[in-house]
């Protein structure tokens, strides 16, 4: 009995690093929420990339809040170099004023969630609220902001620290502050715009410069046109050189001298004429049948 017993709790002991169990109070080492605002449809585009603390025992089983109205679109984690790739999760399941998806983490690396929200309009202006509000401590949390096209006034509460240009695209970054367990992060946006012009619209392929025989690619008949001349030379040359050969031959075969046929001396002296046109006749013919004339034998 003993030894079943301490065989149970062994067996316990084994599998308990395996298990999955859901950390209400992990760590997170960076959060970073890109806000793409009006990017590929009339509304926010959040992006939010994490990872797990080193100290985080995994697989752990993490939960997430996002606002009611906003559409979860993608749940990925990062393959290298740059590319995500879809990750399971569950749900998105509504909890009052949020949406809650939890997901598994197995690898101590980056994780990444989006989703649309909507902008509120008026007139030219936009206005957007983004919060931050999943319970977990941060160790380094950040925003990053692409500035929409056709702009004529914006302001980021907190303030951006620092504007890059990417593509001909303005991106501008929040300081990175370090957040407590259960601590929020608020962010305002107020920005003005003269169009509704999205900006995947305007990053489509578009022609740099006016399409001529020079752009690459192109085919170009001056370029190809001592090509076509050569070959109409060579196409001449070919068919001459095949006439000549030819009409070599059929003269050749028409200067051999014929072979002259002479009559037999009986022949002659049997043939019969016609009085008439001339014409050769057989001795046996009673008419000529050239002119139709009546032939005229002569008795022998």
């Amino acid at each position: 009995m003993r030894k079943l017993i301490l065989l149970v709790i062994l067996g316990m002991f084994l599998a308990f690093p395996f298990s999955v169990s859901a950390q209400d109070n992990a760590g997170l080492s960076f959060v970073t929420v890109q806000l793409w605002p009006e990017y590929d449809q009339p509304s926010m585009l959040v992006l939010v990339d994490f990872q797990t603390a080193a100290e985080i025992s995994l697989p752990a089983k993490l939960s997430f809040r996002i606002p009611s109205d906003a559409d979860l679109i993608a749940v990925a984690s990062d393959a290298g170099s740059g590319q995500f790739l879809d990750h399971p999760y569950e749900g998105p399941t509504a909890e009052g004023e949020y949406q809650t998806f939890s997901l598994v983490i197995e690898e101590n690396k980056p994780y990444r969630f989006e989703y649309y929200q909507p902008l509120s309009f008026d007139g030219e202006s936009r206005i957007f609220s983004y919060l931050w509000d999943n319970g977990y401590a941060v160790e380094n949390f950040q925003y990053l902001f692409l500035e929409p096209l056709d702009v004529t006034k914006m302001t980021l509460n907190p303030n951006f620290t620092k504007q890059e240009t990417l593509n001909g695209l303005n991106y501008y970054k929040g300081e990175p502050v370090q957040l407590a367990a259960s601590e929020q992060y608020a962010l305002t946006v107020l920005y003005s715009k003269t169009s509704d012009t999205l900006v995947s619209d305007a990053q489509a392929v578009q022609i740099a410069e006016p399409v001529n025989e020079d752009t690459p690619g192109r085919v170009s008949l001056t370029n190809s046109l001592p090509y076509i001349i050569g070959s109409l030379g060579i196409i001449m040359i070919a068919g001459g050189l095949t006439y000549y050969f030819q009409w070599g031959r059929h003269a050749s075969g028409s200067g051999k001298p014929r072979r002259r046929t002479h009559a037999n001396a009986d022949d002659m002296a049997t043939s019969v004429y016609c009085p008439q046109c001339g014409a050769r006749a057989k001795p046996t013919d009673r008419f000529c049948r050239t002119c139709g004339a009546r032939l005229r034998h002569e008795e022998t």
